[in-house]
């Protein structure tokens, strides 16, 4: 990713993240057992950093955009705290499937059912970030201010590429 030069482009964080974690449904999908749980390892990881430094850099800086409805910060931490639980269910019941099993494929299909849940209050989570979050700080923080933050929040979430 190029160095971006406003918080609406950081969207593409969250294409990349996407991308890890669909990465883990096809090697679930394939019965990869030890790809799948790599995968969704180092998937839990990179969130968890995104997560983390959202927390610590962006929210505290959006109460200088004001009182905006469905973008209060504890609204983003609550749904932050309630992905990195139903994450931790879906990496529990990965790590527990066992290809011995007599309901083997059935277990695969109740982790991803399991996934579909964390995966649609991830992707509601995204199209809040990317609707009120990221357009309130480009529009409260100066040039210099906004790269600077940027910067950090950047070194913070380093990533490798998706199909690493």
């Amino acid at each position: 990713m190029a160095a971006p030069t406003d918080f609406v482009s950081l969207g593409a964080l969250h294409r990349d993240l996407e991308e890890l974690f669909l990465l883990h449904q096809e090697a679930l999908m394939g019965l990869d057992l030890p790809a799948a749980r790599e995968r969704l390892s180092r998937y839990r990881e990179e969130l968890t950093r995104h997560l983390e430094a959202e927390e610590a850099l962006l929210l505290p800086e959006l109460p200088r955009a004001g009182r905006i409805r469905g973008a209060a910060p504890e609204l983003f931490t609550g749904e932050h705290q309630r992905m990195r639980e139903l994450l931790a269910k879906c990496q529990d019941a990965v790590d527990a499937l066992d290809a011995s099993a007599p309901d083997y494929r059935r277990a695969v299909l109740r982790v991803f059912d399991m996934e579909s849940t964390f995966k649609h209050l991830e992707h509601h989570h995204s199209l809040r970030e990317e609707t009120y979050l990221f357009p309130a700080l480009d529009g409260v923080l100066g040039e210099e201010e906004r790269r600077a933050l940027l910067a950090a929040f950047l070194a913070r979430t380093e990533t490798t590429s998706p199909g690493a």
